[in-house]
């Protein structure tokens, strides 16, 4: 028989409770870095499908208007828009895509642009190969061959890794899989 001072008590010891706040943020850690990669392996996703669809639609363009249309690495630090000089290929500021009826890589007051990406966000940063890229009225890319790597964001995340895409001499676009483009 138990006596009415000797009930059970009700509730949970130090020792357990501080076991299960353990557990608990040991599990929400986990969700937090699996919550980070899906974050920054999206974000490069539509990086490189905004970049592609540019490409796409300037090769298109220079097709349709039988005249150069050139794809070029915006300056954020310009007043109005300007594709950044020769030799600097970071397209994280973001690009143009105009008619390049003056001197070629270069937009001119004569030229028409006809898309505009903003600064990317959430970028480890995009180096190029090449500041700008060309299109003849027959679609083919006026220079070499080109590749533009996008690199995640922040420091390195375990399991994203960078996303390549690969223009080829003839003007087609793709995103590599391997670390490098076969071109």
């Amino acid at each position: 028989m138990t006596s009415p001072d000797r009930r059970p008590r009700r509730g949970f010891t130090l020792v357990e409770s501080a076991i299960v706040l353990a557990t608990l943020l040991v599990l929400i850690g986990g969700a937090a870095t699996d919550f980070s990669r899906s974050l920054a392996t999206a974000a490069l996703k539509a990086q490189t499908a905004e970049f592609m669809a540019a490409l796409r639609f300037a090769r298109a363009e220079s097709v349709k208007r039988g005249e150069r249309v050139t794809v070029c690495a915006s300056d954020p630090s310009a007043a109005r828009p300007a594709c950044l000089r020769p030799g600097s290929a970071d397209w994280r500021g973001g690009w143009l895509v105009f008619v390049d009826r003056g001197e070629r890589e270069r937009l001119d007051p004569g030229d028409q642009v006809l898309r505009r990406q903003a600064a990317v966000s959430r970028s480890g940063g995009i180096p190029g190969t090449r500041a700008a890229l060309s299109y003849t009225a027959a679609g083919f890319t006026t220079d070499a061959a080109a590749h533009f790597r996008f690199l995640p964001p922040g420091p390195a995340i375990t399991g994203v890794s960078a996303r390549l895409v690969c223009v080829s001499k003839q003007g087609r676009a793709r995103v590599a899989r391997e670390a490098a483009c076969d071109s």
